[in-house]
């Protein structure tokens, strides 16, 4: 060995034994606190907005498997679904329901049985959800036995140009890993998330004054007043809601929103031949459970529509009738403040509306 190498290996050494205890107390610390909820098994990933403001945005994939396999273990069966991405969590369970059990009673099949009819509604959902990950929790269930009687895919022009992403927001959540290096790779983004100066920023004076705080780049806690029913992983914002309908100027000078624009923008066509795949696993597995099932293409504040094109091939991929595309007919809706909580997300009266057109029913209950 050279002097030159030497010289490097004795940097590297000594770099090394100066490092090595910021480390190991890092670590420590982390799986101490473990602020993502990764680590440990929690029986609430959403506590009460009003007691503990201060909370860490936790990876929502995570919190739909951990609590379906708790609810599982507690005797719960489902077999109705809702999937799609954060958007998809204000699509009501419970008003779904009542849909699909309506439309069945308008069916000569269902007529004579109502008392038998029986729709038990789960929210699979993750934030920034792609198609491939979509299909994997399809997959999921099918590997797993879960008959799957209807289902709801939630998408959107935008949405669906996302490819599966290693960010602690959206990162598969365990269960879908195939190997120990997926593992091992989805507890180091977590780790280094929470060892980094940005990070810290927020999390010291958050947790010393136990309210939100932004110092850094990113948003380290939720800012949404989130209310969970574990029952059926499904997010409302109650909180909010209610500002919305008695003083909406009061919460849009918070939130403010973006104009919508006149014009509309046709998306570039987005599905890859990896993502016609993963739909075509899923109709493959819907047929097989002959799910009753629709897939909604919602609209966006921004007015992008979906692609002719990437509508055609959906077409050709599912069953005639099973998708629905909305990006474009119903984007004026959005253009009312009260619709959105913010420039992404609508409310639940917007997805009620397309979910009522779709089952066939537009009365008001």
């Amino acid at each position: 060995m050279n002097a030159v190498s030497k010289s490097i290996l004795t940097f590297i050494l000594r770099t090394l034994i100066v490092i090595s205890p910021i480390i190991l107390i890092l670590l420590g610390w982390y799986i101490w606190a473990d602020p993502f909820k990764v680590i440990r098994h929690y029986d609430c990933y959403y506590p009460e907005p009003a007691e503990y403001p201060a909370r860490i945005g936790i990876n929502k994939g995570i919190v739909t498997f951990t609590n379906f396999e708790d609810r599982i273990k507690e005797g719960h069966k489902y077999d109705s679904f809702i999937f799609g991405s954060s958007i998809s969590c204000y699509y009501d369970a419970a008003t779904w329901s009542a849909l699909i059990k309506d439309s069945l009673r308008r069916t000569c099949f269902a007529k004579g049985n109502e008392n038998h009819i029986s729709v038990n509604p789960y929210h699979f959902d993750s934030s920034g959800e792609s198609l491939i990950s979509l299909a994997k929790k399809v997959k999921y269930l099918d590997d797993n036995g879960i008959i799957i009687r209807h289902a709801l895919i939630i998408l959107d022009p935008v949405i669906m140009a996302a490819n599966p992403s290693d960010s602690p927001g959206s990162i598969d959540p365990p269960q879908l890993h195939k190997n120990i290096f997926e593992t091992i790779g989805y507890h180091y983004t977590f780790f280094r998330a929470a060892t980094n100066a940005d990070f810290f920023k927020s999390y010291i004076p958050g947790m010393v004054w136990n309210k939100p705080v932004k110092n850094g780049h990113n948003m380290v806690f939720e800012r949404q007043p989130i209310k969970y029913d574990p029952l059926t992983n499904q997010e409302t914002l109650q909180l909010w809601d209610s500002i919305i309908r008695t003083n909406p100027e009061k919460f849009y000078s918070r939130n403010p929103l973006n104009d919508s624009p006149i014009v509309y923008t046709e998306r570039s066509p987005v599905l890859s031949e990896k993502k016609k795949e993963a739909l075509e696993r899923i109709a493959g597995i819907f047929s097989r459970h002959a799910t009753d099932y629709h897939i909604i293409i919602g609209p966006n504040r921004a007015k992008i529509t979906l692609n002719k094109s990437d509508l055609a091939e959906m077409q050709l991929i599912f069953e005639s009738g099973r998708v629905h595309d909305f990006s474009t007919s119903h984007a004026p809706v959005l253009e009312a403040d009260t619709m959105l909580y913010d420039n992404t997300h609508y409310r639940p009266p917007m997805a009620e509306i397309m979910m009522r057109q779709v089952y066939g029913s537009n009365a008001a209950e």
